[in-house]
């Protein structure tokens, strides 16, 4: 769909609702004239109000296509000016279908690179340069990718990273980000780099009312706003030459972008998992006071003695937190060893989710690493390397078990890492330097007790020590 269709769209949006607001508003006068009650005036102007907050999106989305054609009608009229592209030559508003302006396959054959078009666009005012990567906002937008994804800002002045580039930097690279994407997401808030989070200390009661007439179990509210989680800053940065920017390498964006991408979600991972809360970390889960603790092993693990502590760490939840655990994790090398566990007639005790099994001690669905790799007594269970395998003396590694729906991770967009920085700190050595950042912040401590934690020995060798296989 081009600009000026869109535009044409959101004109009719806001006539439509500019209609039902004078229809409303005839309603409202009507009913003030004639038999009026609160309840129905309250009704009525409720309606005007929606009414009112929806024009206010229709606006803002119709000033916004209509500055986007005002820029688009500029690029165009400069490419008409410095370039020869014949009859090929992007001069209206219309998304290019087939190939798109950036793509994995030119990008390989070096053809179209957005890592270069956008250092060409901002260190070399290359206004070729510029026209691509305009025309590749075109393609985003027609195709709707705006809704559903982040915009990056500052140094890259509102551009969207390349589908494919995402896709190929947001599946696992590295340790991956498995716990982190498992967690409840929130939208970061715009302003404050730390949250308020209100916690109550003292809860109202209930009791049998003594006799008539008496009163009335009373006992006052105590809230308390001690929770505070910081808003963190997590970014890399990635030292490339000159030539290979400005030469286009095939390849580049894939490279590069893949391996720093990856590199900042197995960072957000950790710190959601085991961040100190100091040097401006997260608190992580297992760093998080007052969370449930199974007791000790008293000896190297079993099945037998697992599978206890596993219950008690479910039940620790349900009894403490009043609600079921909704899902587990635990490092991969802990859920093979859960895999190669064999009962009396060398039978696995973890086994195929097929044909029903009916007395497994787990049961494993999927084998890639970062997803829900199966259920144990029926809870989801996510693997993840960047659970710690160095705790205690044994030294040994930790499961949880916790519900979800507790762990809040807020997180800007769709928590890709945002803005392109080419800054010339090595300009004597062609040197230059690529930076992402993004804004974060995780909470375990406002519900502690919806935590369970496996682990901790009396002695070394005891408890959950690497498996050998």
């Amino acid at each position: 769909m081009t600009l000026d269709q869109l535009i044409k769209r959101a004109l009719d949006a806001v006539n439509a609702n500019l209609t039902a607001w004078n229809a409303m508003t005839l309603e409202l006068n009507t009913l003030r004239g004639g038999e009026f009650t609160p309840e129905a005036e309250k009704a009525i102007t409720d309606k005007r109000a929606a009414n009112e907050a929806q024009r206010v999106e229709l606006e803002h989305t119709l000033e916004t296509y209509r500055a986007e054609k005002v820029k688009e009608d500029a690029v165009a009229a400069l490419q008409g000016q410095i370039t020869q592209l014949g009859a090929t030559a992007q001069t209206t508003n219309a998304r290019t279908v087939e190939p798109r302006t950036y793509s994995q396959e030119k990008d390989r054959r070096g053809e179209a690179s957005f890592f270069a078009d956008f250092y060409r666009m901002a260190n070399g005012n290359d206004f070729t340069a510029q026209a691509r990567l305009q025309q590749h906002m075109v393609e985003v937008r027609a195709e709707g990718e705006l809704s559903s994804r982040a915009v990056s800002t500052g140094g890259a002045a509102g551009l969207v990273i390349p589908q494919y580039l995402v896709d190929l930097a947001a599946p696992v690279v590295r340790s991956g980000r498995p716990v982190a994407n498992a967690v409840t997401h929130l939208p970061l808030p715009d302003q404050g780099m730390a949250l308020v989070i209100p916690r109550g200390t003292t809860g109202a009661t209930a009791a049998s009312q003594a006799t008539e007439n008496s009163s009335v179990s009373n006992t006052d509210e105590v809230w308390s706003a001690a929770l505070q989680p910081p808003v963190v800053t997590v970014s890399g940065q990635q030292d490339l030459s000159r030539q290979l920017l400005e030469r286009g390498a095939p390849g580049t964006d894939l490279i590069v972008y893949t391996d720093l991408a990856g590199a900042y979600f197995e960072e957000i991972d950790r710190q959601v998992v085991n961040g100190s809360g100091a040097s401006n970390q997260m608190l992580g889960i297992l760093q998080t006071a007052g969370t449930n603790q199974a007791t000790a092993f008293v000896a190297a693990a079993t099945a037998q003695t697992f599978w206890t502590k596993w219950a008690g760490a479910k039940a620790a939840v349900a009894t403490n937190r009043k609600r079921p655990v909704t899902f587990g994790f635990m490092h991969p090398n802990r859920w093979g060893w859960l895999e190669q566990l064999l009962d009396s007639q060398n039978r696995p005790l973890v086994v195929p989710n097929a044909n029903g099994p009916m007395n497994g001690y787990g049961v494993y669905d999927n084998p890639d690493y970062g997803t829900v790799v199966g259920t144990l007594s029926t809870v989801p269970i996510v693997t993840d390397s960047n659970v710690p395998v160095n705790v205690g003396s044994g030294p040994e590694d930790v499961v949880v078990a916790a519900r979800k729906e507790d762990l809040l991770l807020w997180e800007d967009g769709d928590g890709m890492p945002k803005e392109l920085r080419f800054e010339q700190t090595l300009g004597n050595q062609l040197t230059i330097k690529l930076v992402v950042y993004g804004y974060a912040a995780f909470t375990a401590g406002r519900y502690p007790t919806a935590v369970s934690k496996i682990g901790g020995n009396s002695g070394a060798g005891f408890g959950l020590i690497a498996p050998t296989f």
